[in-house]
């Protein structure tokens, strides 16, 4: 009773902000002209610069004409005044700026009637749609909750043409904001440099995996972002004993979950999407991380002791039979599972996968986001 309290309360907290405050700061800041090459990068989930733009913001330095300009904050380990100080100060820029860039629900950026000459471009964390978010999913946005979170958007970049669909569904967006041209951060996945740098780093990281197989299971959360949980935690950390020594397993919970569950031993050294490239087996359940692995051709299956309860629930963009690969639903068989998914791997179904969801990952979605920034509007 009393998280769902704290819950609504930092509901109605972000309410007012959005709806009352802060476009009132930004109307204040609006008398100044848009400096049309002025970029902000702006997240307020991270204290450094997101996966999802890193690839975007050093080729928009390299184009000299462009003045790109950080905005990096974790707000769920700040105050509530340091959120509200530090929200204060972003619409500031965002006033003046010609183009933002986001890559997960941010609400400064969605919370006044933005000037015509901005552009709000968003990345998305997620480079694809598996289980149903946004407006298409009550425990992402509460049916009490005022004011839309996915406003004033210009650009919503997609993996491919299956995806447009579900995004402008889950976004409440208009036919054309919502277009296939392909995720910055997958152009690396289609390069070897790329994959040869994270296996590197792997093993830097984790030299005790050196000849083994490796396993990388990375699971989304159930529940909302403020009170999420993990299924299947228990099943996981059995499969390891009963590996043995010739497989090596990694853990990679979901970032939201981390500071619930406070268990040291599940942070990982790297970033999971820097992990698939270098896994012999990958395991995920509902997360979008599959479409990296669809895209660097990994063997995978899907594991979710859930499933039904799941479907039922929360819903799905694409039907289970559709995913790339088996599911398993009961944790005593994940040994079998992935003896067999090494060994035996049918490829037949991630490859129609991928060419009816990542038909825009060709390695040049970055250029095609720039030219969006840079063109004329």
């Amino acid at each position: 009773m009393a998280k769902d309290l704290r819950f609504k309360i930092k509901q109605d907290m972000k309410m007012f902000l959005q709806n009352i405050y802060l476009p009132m700061v930004y109307r204040v800041n609006s008398f100044k002209p848009v400096d049309e090459a002025l970029v902000v990068f702006a997240d307020c989930h991270h204290r450094t610069r997101p996966e999802s733009m890193a690839r975007l913001v050093s080729a928009a330095k390299v184009k000299r004409e462009l003045k790109v300009l950080e905005w990096y904050r974790d707000f769920s380990k700040m105050s509530a005044f340091a959120q509200f100080k530090d929200s204060v100060a972003f619409m500031r820029l965002y006033a003046r700026a010609g183009a933002v860039v986001i890559c997960d629900n941010f609400l400064p950026a969605s919370s006044c009637k933005k000037r015509k000459k901005t552009k709000v471009i968003q990345l998305w964390h997620g480079p694809g749609a598996f289980k149903k978010f946004g407006y298409d999913a009550e425990d992402d946005i509460p049916s009490f909750y005022k004011g839309n979170v996915y406003k004033n958007y210009d650009l919503v970049t997609v993996s491919g043409t299956k995806c447009v669909e579900p995004f402008t569904s889950a976004m409440r967006q208009k036919e054309g904001v919502v277009r296939p041209i392909g995720i910055s951060r997958m152009d690396s996945c289609v390069r070897e440099v790329y994959k040869d740098k994270c296996t590197s780093q792997f093993f830097e990281a984790y030299p005790e995996a050196v000849g083994k197989k490796i396993v990388l299971w990375a699971p989304t959360f159930r529940g909302n972002a403020g009170r999420p949980y993990l299924v299947g935690l228990s099943d996981m950390e059995k499969l390891k004993e009963k590996l043995g020594k010739d497989w090596f397993v990694v853990l990679s919970i979901h970032p939201h979950l981390l500071g619930h569950l406070k268990r040291e031993d599940l942070k990982t050294k790297l970033p999971t999407e820097r992990m698939i490239p270098v896994c012999d087996v990958f395991i995920t359940d509902y997360s979008s991380v599959m479409y990296d692995a669809c895209l660097l051709k990994k063997k995978m299956f899907m594991f979710a002791p859930d499933l039904e309860e799941f479907v039922k629930g929360r819903g799905t963009y694409m039907q289970p039979e559709d995913y790339p690969g088996e599911i398993v639903t009961d944790g005593k068989k994940l040994k079998e599972a992935v003896e067999r998914t090494y060994e035996a791997y049918d490829y037949s179904k991630q490859e129609r996968f991928v060419e009816d969801w990542l038909t825009a990952c060709d390695g040049h979605a970055t250029e095609r986001i720039l030219d969006f920034i840079t063109e004329e509007k």
